[in-house]
């Protein structure tokens, strides 16, 4: 698929526009509204516990790569293995609680109006993408992950696959198989989680386009941390 060609100064126009656009308002007051960039990140920070974060689709078909760290214990991250086998489910959606690699319960999702999120841990890195696609130096969720954490000084191989993806849609069959498909996720639609704990959360706005998990165009996303009004 062609990219978008921009002329000079049209992206940075066309950004500043889309950060100025009205987005879903959360249910309580709004401590800060961040906008991430196609192929950006966001800059890992702390979330008290009780407050909630909301990851907006902007333009749909577009995911963000959501890392959980404990801020006591940068080892304990989130860990979707033990995510799934207390909700004894992969599809991870409304109600259902992320937990640590030491059994914390962190997060819990108290929106999603999609229903559609991929909980393996794993994200887009350089050494895969080279073999899967045979392309070397490709943008990666690990990379945009590091730049999130860079004050907590994590190098790539620091970053472990703790990865929770919303709006991801991966399929499993029942032979085995599995695939990545276009986002069904609209213009709008949006994940909120709120903490269960304080919290560190590092996110990748996904820059992969050699598949369609972004419907083979990376876009921006809007992310809202909030206080919830109960």
């Amino acid at each position: 698929m062609a990219m978008t060609q921009w002329k000079p100064g049209e992206l940075l126009e066309r950004e500043h526009h889309l950060a100025e656009q009205p987005v879903p308002q959360p249910p309580g007051e709004v401590l800060e509204d961040i906008f991430l960039p196609a192929r950006g990140y966001m800059r890992a920070r702390i979330i008290a516990a009780g407050d909630a974060i909301r990851f907006i689709d902007v333009e749909g078909q577009q995911v963000p790569d959501v890392i959980i760290y404990n801020p006591d214990n940068l080892k304990d991250l989130s860990s979707m293995t033990n995510t799934m086998l207390v909700a004894k489910s992969w599809k991870i959606t409304k109600g259902h609680s992320i937990y640590s690699k030491f059994g914390n319960q962190m997060a819990t999702i108290v929106e999603d109006t999609v229903g559609m999120n991929v909980a393996v841990g794993g994200f887009c890195n350089p050494s895969v993408n080279a073999v899967r696609y045979g392309i070397e130096g490709t943008h990666s969720c690990r990379l945009n992950l590091v730049a999130s954490m860079a004050e907590y000084n994590l190098s790539p191989g620091d970053i472990e696959e703790g990865c929770f993806v919303p709006f991801m849609n991966m399929q499993f069959e029942p032979d085995g198989s599995c695939e990545i498909r276009p986002p069904i996720s609209k213009p709008g639609d949006h994940l909120d989680l709120r903490a269960d704990m304080d919290i560190i959360v590092a996110v990748s706005n996904c820059p992969s386009e050699r598949n369609p998990c972004n419907g083979w165009n990376p876009s921006p996303l809007r992310v809202v941390i909030y206080r919830p009004n109960d």
